[in-house]
């Protein structure tokens, strides 16, 4: 067990400090950061269903918009809470190899460059916190490592911590006015909001706990073979 909680104590930190300075200028960046990859969610899935992107704007104040023509709308907006927390668990999941994970950070950071750059009208707030947002991710990943690991298990916890407070609001405060309502009006059943705010909280739910699960499975299996192989050390030494 001590094995497990110290495979995992980077995590425990963030999510405490996460939620100890919650509403504190220290993570606020952090949280429109994830706004930002919600809406990058959208824009990559109306893009990988054949539409295209108009617009992606986000706000100091953690609202945001992506406008697109085309595409398969229910996908699309599907792709932003639950994409987001697919991310996020990706991101925890694949810190048991630490080069896939410097890779898939690196990839959100020139995905976040590239998109704010398309799509996001130039030298606005959300400009240039894009751009700069993502350039910081790039440079973490090409000379920092052990920054960037530490940067990636930060925004793993920040997109799976947030999508969890985004599910809150959709389910018990403004469920009408979120994705899910937008997608229950465009299906012709506005009361469809609830369920299908409810369902998108289930599968992001499950997503992050296969992640942990695997983590945990991965680090028990290290854990179980350092064991088998001290009892073999120990059988062929003849005193």
């Amino acid at each position: 067990m001590f094995a497990i909680f110290r495979r995992f104590w980077i995590h425990l930190a963030c999510v405490v400090v996460a939620l100890g300075f919650w509403e504190t200028p220290f993570v606020k960046p952090f949280r429109v950061f994830v706004v930002l990859v919600h809406e990058m969610g959208h824009a990559g899935m109306a893009l990988a269903t054949g539409g295209e992107v108009v617009e992606m704007r986000v706000q100091w104040q953690e609202a945001g918009h992506m406008q697109s023509r085309g595409g398969f709308f229910p996908a699309i907006s599907s792709a932003g809470y639950v994409g987001s927390a697919v991310l996020g668990a990706l991101l925890i999941y694949v810190g048991n190899w630490m080069r896939i994970q410097r890779i898939l950070l690196g990839l959100i950071g020139g995905t976040t460059v590239g998109m704010t750059v398309l799509y996001t009208p130039p030298w606005g707030i959300d400009f240039v916190f894009g751009v700069v947002s993502g350039a910081i991710l790039l440079v973490l990943v090409l000379r920092f490592p052990q920054a960037a690991w530490i940067v990636a298990a930060w925004m793993g916890m920040m997109l799976c911590l947030y999508s969890l407070y985004d599910f809150k609001t959709d389910l018990w405060m403004q469920t009408e006015q979120t994705d899910a309502g937008i997608l229950a009006r465009y299906l012709g059943f506005p009361v469809l909001a609830y369920p299908i705010a409810f369902c998108w909280a289930a599968v992001s739910i499950v997503v992050m706990y296969l992640a942990l699960r695997g983590v945990v499975r991965h680090e028990l299996q290290i854990v179980d073979h350092e064991g088998q192989s001290d009892a073999v050390l120990e059988s062929e030494d003849p005193n």
